[in-house]
């Protein structure tokens, strides 16, 4: 086709996009890989192909054969030696040498086990929340409770008498003891943490323990139809008494992630069942109702029905009931009955009405499992108001208005009912049950405000019965602050009085303090033990479990998962990548520097939209060079990288052959042959030359057990995931992407086959962070993980790694984590550290201090050779911390062919093999600025550089330039330098000058410090003791610090780097900077928009517990947004609210019939079409599992606005390099939202 004349894009790249990218292909993909018999299908067009190596359509053996040839060939230019440098030997063996010094194994293990607290300090499903500085706060809040003794439940041998078990094996490293039972006889070994969490939770359901009966003829009292209790020793019977705890009715089991809380609910739940617990005795006869379970999806649902169906015993859980999409698969599972919505909703069927009558036994052992969107979506709907609910709509349940009701309620991850303004936190809280549940890692996620949703639902049962015994009264005047829960410590556990920890006003008056931004740790530690000993039951690898009553005794939980062994990889590109590396880096950190100034010059904290977009460009050029220049080619035609057209590549069967020719240089050649193409991968990209070298020397070939090997990849960019697949798969690998464009089913069915270990199944599995982690347990078949992108959060990236760190892992466990050297690799480290610091300081007393001290002496050799090297005394000589001058880099690029690209300059487009045309490669667009006038002033001699070097020596002081500083005070003083200094600033200089200060100044280091535990009241001493952790942990050398992006960049073209320098020495702006600004303005945005405000309506400090009660009451179940709220009390603030949308019923229409119910305009009640957004997002989470009718009732009709859940969109994403769409719009959808958006977001 012509080109028109004025067009800008020349039509041989539009067409080869339209043809490669955007036109279906024949998939030729067989067991997850690429089928090259389907693709060229003449025997020797194969072998050509090939390279004369076999290769086969199902053997894996000889596939693998021909995949370590080509990757030989592909790699051979990057020997393993020059190129990689792990590092990661300090988490092995008995003691690890750090100079002339060891780490003797416990502190290795403590450090190990502690990193259990990050893994649980977000979301499960791998979501960064959208503000990362109340994050910190809330993380710290969370390491409180997940440290605290007041949480670690009943000793181990109390509980084991109780449920009559007797030790049937050991598991673990440190043989911990397995235990089995007459009352549990489907369980075979259940573990120390499993048998104490179903006695704390029965005690916590029925104060004093019920007694258990041996289920079996010989025990049945025929008479009364009842199996007798077993006969009590006086010994079991004290025992029995001694485990009383207080009747709250409910609880939260809070165990770390992996430890098998879910086997153990089942375990309580199948006790219940088997000994008629749940069945309650009203007017002197017992009544029976079914249990029920809410998941946060139908991943994590299937996962509960198999547990089931696995575990129950005969006289246990005997049927199983599921509804709701994505479920459909279970049918014809043992004991599962699968119902549509007509039937669950309106038309019952005939066969189960056992369920809902009372007098059937079978009721009580019945189990209802169903994500809790499906469960909300069904029973939880609206009515218009009333003259009771001052104008506002209200909730409702339709299960309750039936009278249909529930012995125990379950709710699995249970962050889905941390808000009370939302549809489902008001469909739990209006079920009828007698015990509710709350399994989740993290009851306290972000904020203190997440306590307040599952505190409000425990508490009413609570509520009633303190009623109905006539106790309530007292209790309410007794208690008027929070303060007066120090009255409960000399009373008896099971004292009901204890109950009042678990009062919504309590945390609320905490909640606010938290808000206002006063937090004080030791403050909230007493504050939350009651709480926490009344109603949470939290273990994790750190934790002791007591053994016996008033014994010293104790179990240590950190050989309950596998050994982990961390790697960190440097990789270092050869020199003509780093040369264009080096030229994009300069591109892009410029235009970061000039956003960030943008940014900075609006409101405090208000970033400009194109930051998200760089950051995203950051992250690709660092993992391969040749992706960006494509991303920068496909973005000027019309199409690009970003999640929605890797979407679109999928769907049309792209494969690396069809990518090829937009990875090309003029003067490539098109690749011929498999090894020309993987070559022409692995060109611009350091990373997946080390991916490649990993499977090549640990994939390749069988275990001994004749098993194929599995790799975890784990990935924050859907471009980069996408690649990798690719290459993967032309190399006959099984490799698949877990991405969010999988359905439900092809998710399931995508983690069954990678925890497969036939020889069809997924080999590799790319995991991206954005996907949520719920269900997704992959430790059945794969011990190996590589990193290959960094997290925004460390929290985060832990919890990627631990879907193969699990109960159940025998293998030890390897993760190697890429950083490629020189790179925005650096800067991402950097981030991680700076916020992972602040909750690492909550863990520095008693046993950590002692930890933290010895790593700081068996580290210090660091320090003492530093001092000892002539780059530290000419540093401490001059103070400058500016870079020496170096060569100017030689030109040396190829000439290339003339070729018309998207600027003008002629093209040469050629045919090549197998159809494909060769591509025109964008030029990389260098950011202009006003700086160039500044450069044209006059030219800088000999004599300028003597005066400023002058000038640098003397901006410190001899005893100021080596004091001890935090992070914090580094970037503040960065900030503050001169131009001329920050123009030039060696952030390698500085990085010296910080580990320098750590040696003793006075005397030139000739003492060497030795530290104590004192010494960590210096803020800057206990960085460096909670930084040798992490280096520990991460297997890696010094950590990064960096205020800004910076790299070396001597090889760039000499005018980029004089720009780049003029525009850093204007710059005054940093990451950390931003995020202090931020601070305050976040603060005050939290209060109109942050879901917990409209927990807290009409709510102020000044109001007493009872004032604040009155006001939960008044507004509890009313829909947000609708009619206006007033706060009561003395303090009376004004009540201000956003309006909201209140959901439409979502009731299904039954099919070809009634037309759907009547609806509240959200539009009539005055929310803007973001604030629907927002609503939408808080009701549904991720909506995997609603039918298309459900959905369209949330969503309205046309495609799915939001799935929480599944987007795999990375940072880029947001809004790439166009205006947002909406402030709301995506403020918790990605992972790595960094605080840099998220006041925008917020704004």
């Amino acid at each position: 086709m012509a080109e028109e004349p004025g067009a800008d894009k020349p039509p041989a790249t539009s067409e080869l996009i339209n043809s490669n990218l955007r036109s279906l292909h024949d998939r030729h993909i067989a067991h997850g890989r690429l089928d090259l018999h389907s693709v060229l299908q003449e025997p020797q067009a194969i072998d050509n192909f090939c390279s004369n190596q076999p290769i086969h359509p199902t053997e894996i053996t000889v596939n693998h054969n021909f995949t370590g040839w080509t990757i030989e060939e592909s790699v051979r230019d990057y020997s393993p030696d020059n190129c990689y440098k792990v590092t990661g030997e300090v988490m092995q063996g008995e003691k690890v040498a750090v100079g002339n010094r060891s780490i003797p194994k416990k502190i290795i293990e403590t450090i190990r086990a502690g990193g259990h607290h990050e893994i649980d300090a977000e979301e499960s499903n791998g979501k960064e929340t959208e503000d990362e500085i109340l994050q910190d706060v809330g993380a710290i809040t969370q390491t409180i409770i997940s440290a605290s003794p007041n949480s670690v439940g009943p000793p181990i041998q109390p509980c084991a008498m109780y449920l009559g078990m007797e030790p049937c094996g050991t598991y673990g490293r440190n043989g911990l003891t397995l235990w089995k039972s007459p009352f549990l006889p489907g369980f075979k070994g259940l573990l120390d943490t499993q048998i104490t969490a179903v006695v704390w939770i029965l005690s916590r359901f029925f104060g004093i323990l019920p007694k258990l009966k041996l289920i079996g003829e010989t025990s049945l009292d025929s008479a009364e139809h009842e199996y007798i209790p077993t006969v009590e020793t006086r010994t079991e019977n004290e025992n029995r008494e001694r485990l009383r705890g207080p009747r709250y009715f409910g609880g939260i089991l809070a165990d770390s992630m992996g430890m098998g809380k879910t086997l153990t609910t089942i375990a309580l739940l199948d006790l219940l069942a088997s000994q008629n617990l749940n069945a309650t005795e009203e007017k002197g006869k017992k009544k029976y109702r079914p249990m029920l379970i809410l998941t946060p999806n139908a991943t994590v649902a299937t996962q509960w029905v198999d547990d089931i169906s696995q575990f129950a015993s005969p006289h246990g859980i005997k049927q199983i009931i599921v509804s709701g999409n994505g479920l459909q698969q279970n049918q014809g599972k043992r004991l599962v009955r699968i119902l549509t919505n007509k039937e669950f909703t309106t038309e019952w069927p005939p066969d189960l009405t056992y369920v809902w009558d009372e007098d059937k036994q079978m009721a009580g052992q019945t189990v209802i499992i169903m994500s809790i969107d499906t469960w909300s979506s069904r029973t939880c709907k609206i009515r218009g108001p009333n003259k009771n609910s001052k104008g506002k709509s209200e909730y409702y349940s339709t299960f309750a208005d039936m009278g249909r009701e529930f012995s125990t309620l379950v709710v699995d991850e249970a962050y889905k009912v941390r808000n009370t303004a939302t549809r489902n936190w008001a469909s739990v809280a209006l079920t009828n049950r007698q015990f509710t549940l709350l399994v989740t890692a993290t009851p306290c996620m972000n904020v203190m405000a997440d306590l307040l949703g599952p505190v409000k639902i425990l508490w009413q049962n609570v509520l009633r019965y303190l009623i109905r015994i006539g106790k309530w009264g007292e209790i309410k005047t007794r208690y008027e602050t929070s303060e007066d829960l120090q009255l409960l410590v000399n009373l008896a556990l099971y004292d009901d009085h204890q109950l009042v920890a678990g009062w919504p006003p309590i945390t609320a008056k905490d909640i606010i303090r938290e808000r206002k931004m006063r937090l004080d740790i030791e403050k909230i530690r007493a504050s939350l033990k009651f709480l926490e000993s009344l109603a949470i039951l939290q273990r994790s690898a750190t934790s002791h479990l007591p053994v016996h009553w008033d014994s010293d005794a104790f179990v240590s939980l950190e050989g309950l998962l596998p050994n982990v062994n961390n790697y960190t990889v440097n990789i270092q590109s050869d020199r003509k990548l780093e040369t264009d590396y080096q030229e994009v880096h300069v591109d892009l950190l410029t235009r970061y520097l000039q956003a960030l100034s943008s940014g900075k010059k609006q409101e405090e904290g208000n970033f400009p939209n194109s930051l998200t977009g760089i950051y995203r460009h950051f992250q690709i050029a660092a993992a391969s060079v040749d992706l960006f220049h494509l991303d920068q080619l496909l973005g000027a035609n019309g199409f690009g990288t970003k999640a929605e057209h890797v979407k679109i590549m999928r769907s049309m069967n792209v494969n690396l052959m069809h990518l090829a020719p937009f990875l090309l240089n003029p003067w490539d050649e098109m690749p011929e042959v498999a090894v020309d193409y993987v070559k022409l991968a692995v060109r611009g990209s350091p990373v997946l030359r080390y991916i490649l070298h990993y499977v090549k020397e640990n994939l390749l070939g069988r275990d001994p057990n004749g098993k194929i090997k599995k790799l975890l990849i784990i990935e924050a960019s859907p471009i980069l995931a996408y690649f990798y697949e690719l290459v993967l798969q032309f190399l006959l690998i099984n490799c698949q992407t877990l991405h969010s464009g999988l359905n439900p089913d092809e998710r399931r069915a995508l983690v069954a086959s990678f925890n497969d270990d036939s020889d069809h199944s997924c080999q590799i599995l790319i995991q991206m962070y954005t996907v949520g982690f719920a269900g997704s347990n992959l430790h059945k078949s794969c011990n190996r993980a590589i990193v290959a992108s960094q997290a925004q959060s460390f929290a985060v990236q832990s919890q990627a790694q631990h879907r193969i760190i699990r109960v159940g892992q025998e293998a030890d466990v390897t993760v190697h984590r890429l950083k490629v050297n020189n790179s925005f690799h650096a800067f991402a480290e950097s981030k991680q550290i700076d916020k992972i610091l602040p909750e690492l300081g909550t863990r520095a007393q008693g046993p950590m201090n002692d930890v933290f001290v010895d790593l700081l002496n068996l580290f210090q050799n660091e320090v003492d050779d530093a001092w000892k090297s002539p780059e530290a005394q000419r540093l401490i000589r001059t103070r400058r911390l500016t870079a020496d001058r170096v060569a100017e880099p030689e030109e040396d690029k190829p000439g290339s062919k003339s070729m018309k690209t998207n600027d003008g300059a002629s093209a040469e487009v050629k045919a090549a093999p197998y159809g494909f045309a060769r591509a025109p490669r964008k030029s990389l667009t260098k950011t202009q600025d006003k700086s160039d006038k500044v450069l044209g002033k006059r030219k800088r001699g000999d004599g300028d550089r003597h005066d400023e070097r002058i000038r640098e020596s003397r901006l410190f002081q001899p005893g100021g330039f080596l004091c001890l500083q935090t992070r914090d005070q580094y970037y503040a003083e960065y900030r503050g330098l001169p131009a001329y200094v920050k123009s030039k600033f060696s952030h390698a200089k500085n990085g010296l000058r910080r580990l320098l200060s750590y040696g003793n100044p006075t005397n030139n280091n000739a003492t060497p410090r030795v530290w104590k535990v004192p010494d960590l009241d210096n803020g800057a001493v206990l960085e460096r003791a909670m930084e040798l952790t992490m280096r520990i942990r991460l297997g890696t050398g010094r950590l990064e610090m960096l205020p800004l992006p910076q790299i070396d960049v001597s090889l760039a073209p000499k005018p980029m780097r004089e720009r780049l320098a003029v525009i850093i020495g204007k710059n005054d702006a940093t990451h950390k900077a931003v995020e202090a600004a931020a601070k305050k303005r976040i603060s005050a945005a939290k209060a109109k928009s942050y879901e917990d405000s409209r927990m807290l309506q009409g709510i102020n400090e000044a109001m007493t517990l009872l004032e604040i009660d009155e006001v939960f009451e008044a507004e509890q179940f009313k829909v947000p947004g609708t009619g206006k709220g007033k706060g009561k009390g003395k303090g009376k603030a004004s009540a201000s609210t956003s309006a909201k949308k209140p959901e439409a019923d979502m009731e299904e229409v039954a099919e070809g019939s009634a037309s759907r119910p009547e609806t509240t305009s959200a539009h009539v009640m005055g929310a803007s079409e973001d604030e629907e957004e927002e609503d939408i997002e808080h009701e549904l989470g991720d909506g995997e599992d609603l039918d298309e009718r459900e959905r369209e009732d949330l969503y309205g009709a046309g495609p799915i606005r939001h799935q929480k859940e599944d987007s795999d969109d990375e940072l880029g994403d947001i809004y790439g390099d166009a205006a947002p769409a909406g402030p709301t719009e995506c403020a918790t959808d990605f992972a790595d939202i960094d605080i840099d958006t998220t006041s925008n977001i917020i704004e």
